[in-house]
C-alpha cells in the first residue's frame, strides 16, 4: 500500500518577493526599476534606505524542486505569509520556507520509504552608517534525500547551494548612477550509502554585476528612465534557470572554480510616461535580456553553449480615483533560444526555439489612511482565489 504525505510549513517569511513590489507586479516586473517605485528600488539601491515600512502578505508561489525521485522536476504551489521591516536605519526583507515530503511503498524486495528534506532562504539585511548603507543578500537552497530498504540499506544524497553578495549605488551623475554588485557562492554535493561514500562535488563561484541606471523625471508619473546592466548571474534562480546547468559538468569528486557562472548577461530597458492627470498615468517601455552560457560536459567531453534572448515590449496603466489606485500591466514578448554542442570544434547538434507570448497583470491600490496601504495584484486567472495575492503595509 502506498502512503504519501506531503507537507509545507512557512515558518518566518520576509517581505513580498524580494526583487518587485506589489504594485510593479500589478504594472508588470518587465517596468522593475523603470517605473520609479520605493520598495522595488530599494531592492537594487540599498542607498535608498530612508522610511519605516511594516508589512504582511499573502501570495501564491510556485517553487521548483530539482533532484527529487530520481533528479525529476517537481513544481510545488505555496501561498506563504511574509513579512516586511524597515526604518530609517535598519531595513531587512527576506522569504524562507521548508518543505518535507515521505514516500513508503512496496519494493521487489520488501518495502523502501523515501524521504525528502527542504529549506530555501533568501533576505537582505541593511544597515545605514551615516550616509553609506552596509547591505548583505543571501540566497540559500538546501534539500536532503533518503532512501531506507527493508534490508536496512540506506542512501542519503545532500545538495546545498549558496550565494551571498554586496552591491553599492553610486552617484556619478545628477541623475545617473553607477550600481557595483560583487558576490561568493558554492555548490556542493554528496552521495553515500551505509557502506561507503560515492561522491562529494563542489563548485566555487565568483560573481560580479555591473550597471547604470538614470532617470529624468518632472514629477512621480511623469518619467523617462533606461538602464543597462553586464555582468553574472546573482541569485540561486537566475543559475538554475541558465541554458545548461552548471553542475552537470563535474564528476565524481571532483572540485573546480568557475567564474562568472561561465555566463554573460546583457540587460537593457526603456520607459517613458504620459501623464494623463495628477493621479494617472500610461508607460510603455521596451526590455531586452540577453544571455551567453559556454561550458563543458566531463563526462561526454563535448562543449556546451547556449543562448537566450527575451525582448518584451510592455504597457502600464495607473489610475488613481480618491483612495484607490486602479494598476493594469500588459506585455508582448518573443524568446529566442539556441543550444549546440561542439565536438572538437564541429557541430554535433543544435536546438532553435522561437516562442511569441502574450501576457498581462492587474492590480488595485487603496490607502485609506495616510499611515495604511492595501496592494492586491492577479498575474492568472481573474476567477482562481489562489491566484491573488494581498499586501498590507503600515508607513512610519
Amino acid at each position: 500500500m502506498r502512503r504519501l504525505l506531503v507537507f509545507s510549513l512557512i515558518l518566518c517569511c520576509l517581505a513580498n518577493a524580494l526583487q518587485y513590489s506589489h504594485r510593479i507586479r500589478a504594472l508588470g516586473t518587465d517596468f522593475a526599476n523603470l517605473i520609479p517605485d520605493y520598495e522595488t528600488d530599494l531592492y537594487r539601491n540599498p542607498q535608498l534606505l530612508d522610511k519605516g515600512i511594516v508589512g504582511i502578505s499573502y501570495e501564491p508561489t510556485y517553487i521548483y524542486v530539482y533532484r527529487l525521485y530520481e533528479y525529476l522536476p517537481v513544481t510545488i504551489h505555496q501561498m506563504p505569509v511574509k513579512l516586511r521591516l524597515m526604518t530609517e536605519r535598519l531595513g531587512m526583507m527576506g522569504q524562507y520556507w521548508m518543505h518535507y515530503s515521505h514516500d513508503l511503498e512496496p519494493s521487489d524486495y520488501g518495502w523502501q520509504s523515501s524521504t525528502y528534506k527542504a529549506f530555501r532562504i533568501q533576505d537582505v539585511w541593511m544597515h545605514r552608517i551615516r550616509d553609506a548603507v552596509i547591505n548583505l543578500y543571501n540566497d540559500l537552497d538546501y534539500s536532503k534525500v533518503s532512501l531506507l530498504t527493508s534490508t536496512n540499506a540506506e542512501s542519503i544524497e545532500n545538495r546545498i547551494e549558496y550565494i551571498a553578495k554586496t552591491q553599492v549605488s553610486l552617484k556619478i551623475r545628477k541623475r545617473l548612477n553607477l550600481d557595483l554588485k560583487i558576490g561568493y557562492g558554492f555548490y556542493e554535493s554528496s552521495k553515500e550509502t551505509d557502506r561507503a561514500q560515492l561522491y562529494k562535488q563542489r563548485i566555487n563561484l565568483g560573481l560580479a554585476r555591473i550597471g547604470f541606471y538614470c532617470g529624468t523625471m518632472s514629477g512621480p508619473n511623469d518619467f523617462t528612465t533606461w538602464y543597462i546592466d553586464i555582468g553574472s548571474p546573482l541569485t540561486n534562480t537566475e543559475i538554475d534557470s541558465l541554458p545548461y546547468s552548471i553542475f552537470s559538468s563535474l564528476g565524481d569528486d571532483e572540485h573546480t572554480v568557475m567564474w562568472f557562472a561561465r555566463t554573460l548577461l546583457v540587460r537593457l530597458g526603456f520607459a517613458k510616461s504620459l501623464l494623463l492627470s495628477n493621479r494617472a498615468f500610461a508607460a510603455v517601455g521596451v526590455r531586452n535580456a540577453f544571455l551567453y552560457q559556454n561550458t563543458d560536459d566531463a563526462t561526454e567531453a563535448t562543449d556546451l553553449r547556449g543562448i537566450k534572448n527575451t525582448l518584451s515590449m510592455p504597457l502600464a496603466f495607473e489610475y488613481g480615483i480618491n483612495d484607490v489606485a486602479l494598476r493594469l500591466g500588459t506585455r508582448l514578448r518573443y524568446d529566442f533560444k539556441s543550444l549546440r554542442e561542439a565536438d572538437d570544434n564541429a557541430l554535433s547538434g543544435q536546438s532553435i526555439q522561437h516562442e511569441l507570448t502574450y501576457d498581462y497583470s492587474f492590480g488595485i491600490g487603496w490607502q485609506p489612511h495616510k499611515n495604511l496601504v492595501l496592494d492586491i495584484y492577479n498575474n492568472g486567472n481573474l476567477w482562481c482565489l489562489r491566484d491573488w495575492a494581498i499586501y498590507v503595509k503600515y508607513l512610519f
